[in-house]
């Protein structure tokens, strides 16, 4: 499953590092009117809490552009002593800042650039408030009634939000009243949070034994809520059919996909589309993270659309219902430099509630695709080029197909060998966003003898007071799209 968060609320869901950074004067900026950064943590979980981000151990840095090219003086900012998740400066005008948030596995720098001298941002994470690791070798032994004997089209898993676990369940033979007892190890399930360890399974979570015929999700059982101890059994209520009261009718244009694809540069091929239903705890953020409404399925380039019925039974949870309409076209590449293959991509992607929209809607993936990037000047329109170390900040811009975006992105990727040393896989070593297509990236991002590609991204929509800085508040329908530059290599 797709997840995808617009640009901004996947920047500041990463921690960044505060390096000292080439062409940075240090300065304590006194005497200067007032800036700020306040950053809210979000916990999608069964229930979104959002809470002040506790801001120990972490810096922001404004970066204030000085006379001379390519240099900044750091202003370090200063925690604020009223307002808790808050970063304060005295400025002269709005500024780039850097900052750090508690992300694992790493930090990373990030940039945020908007023309606002309060900016309001969300750290938004997969889990629920205050979690902790699951008990070494836990296991869960899960039974579940039927209210209809199993047919073979079925399908069962298990799916907690909370913890944000999924796994597959085996049903055996047909005409069966109940599933299980099936016992599993814990660490066996896929972990949805895309932190390292799994979370322990609180009071807070919701616990679903879920059956699906085909691609649509056909009924439901949820557990009562329990604290995981470690040897846990699970005995759900029977399960509940899903009434498909919902329909949901769009339409698709292939050749106009593929034209705009033709523009990217370096070339990408094989036009790939996907379409999905979630009911999605982080709606608001265009996280289609949650239980499959209609799973994942592919749509052929002779598709005119999709037109299907679907049931929402998680509504009196307020979790709506995100259609996603996600389409990319790829390329191959094998850096001469590291001598391993890797796929690099350009991508559109689409987000709404399929309630809000009429029958027939016309998918348009309407954010502008990135066609053309370019770092001080240099198209990376094709792959193994190489570019000097940098010794200032280095420039980068892009061009999109059409004007449509609300917010810029920029994220530089390491393309390091994977562990198998069969494949070079992405490392995100920096990220920015910005209101226009252009930034200044460190120079220490850079390191010689390692390659890289850019990845630009547009969003449109979802913003409605960005104007003022503010990028909690946030809505659907939106829609991203992104573009993986030709793959560079820094020379020593």
């Amino acid at each position: 499953m797709l997840r995808v968060l617009p640009v901004v609320a996947g920047v500041v869901a990463s921690s960044m590092g505060c390096a000292q950074l080439a062409g940075i004067d240090e300065t304590n900026g006194h005497g200067r009117n007032g800036n700020s950064l306040a950053v809210t943590r979000m916990s999608v979980g069964n229930k979104v809490v959002n809470t002040p981000l506790d801001l120990t151990g972490l810096t922001a840095t404004y970066l204030v552009p000085t006379a001379a090219a390519g240099s900044f003086e750091a202003v370090a900012a200063d925690r604020s002593t009223s307002a808790p998740g808050t970063w304060t400066k005295d400025l002269p005008e709005a500024a780039p800042v850097e900052f750090t948030l508690p992300d694992l596995p790493a930090p990373i720098p990030r940039v945020l650039a908007f023309p606002s001298r309060q900016l309001s941002v969300l750290f938004a994470t997969l889990e629920h408030p205050n979690p902790s690791p699951a008990p070494d070798m836990a296991t869960l032994t899960v039974t579940t009634p039927l209210d209809t004997a199993t047919v073979p089209t079925d399908s069962f898993s298990v799916y907690t939000v909370g913890s944000w676990t999924s796994r597959a369940l085996t049903s055996g033979t047909t005409g069966l009243l109940q599933i299980g007892p099936i016992p599993y190890p814990f660490n066996t399930s896929n972990n949805l949070s895309g932190r390292p360890t799994f979370d322990r399974l609180t009071m807070q979570d919701a616990f679903f034994v879920l059956r699906y015929s085909g691609a649509a999700l056909t009924g439901v059982a949820e557990a009562m809520p329990f604290d995981q101890s470690g040897t846990d059994m699970v005995m759900t209520p029977k399960m509940a059919p899903v009434v498909p009261d919902q329909m949901l009718d769009v339409k698709v244009s292939s050749p106009t996909f593929n034209m705009r694809y033709a523009a990217v540069r370096p070339a990408v091929a094989g036009l790939a589309m996907y379409w999905s239903v979630v009911a999605a705890p982080g709606y608001r953020i265009a996280s289609n993270a949650g239980p499959a409404l209609l799973q994942r399925t592919m749509l052929l380039p002779t598709d005119p659309g999709v037109t299907v019925k679907y049931g929402n039974p998680f509504v009196g949870r307020d979790w709506h219902a995100i259609f996603t309409l996600e389409t990319l076209a790829s390329r191959q590449v094998m850096p001469p430099a590291v001598k391993l293959p890797v796929t690099l991509s350009a991508g559109m992607n689409q987000f709404f509630e399929p309630s809000l929209v009429a029958p027939g809607f016309e998918l348009t993936e309407p954010a502008g695709l990135p066609v053309l990037i370019s770092i001080n000047g240099k198209q990376l329109s094709t792959d193994g080029q190489m570019i000097p170390s940098p010794s200032q900040f280095v420039e980068v811009t892009f061009l999109p197909d059409n004007t449509n975006a609300t917010v810029f992105g920029l994220s530089v990727y390491d393309l390091l060998p994977n562990a198998a040393m069969n494949a070079l896989e992405y490392h995100l070593v920096f990220s920015a966003a910005s209101d226009e297509a252009k930034f200044e990236v460190p120079p220490e991002i850079f390191q010689a003898g390692h390659s890289y590609t850019l990845r630009a991204l547009c969003t449109f929509g979802g913003y409605p007071s960005i104007a003022s800085g503010d990028f909690t508040n946030l809505e659907l329908p939106s829609s991203q799209s992104y573009l993986d530059s030709g793959v560079f290599t820094v020379m020593p």
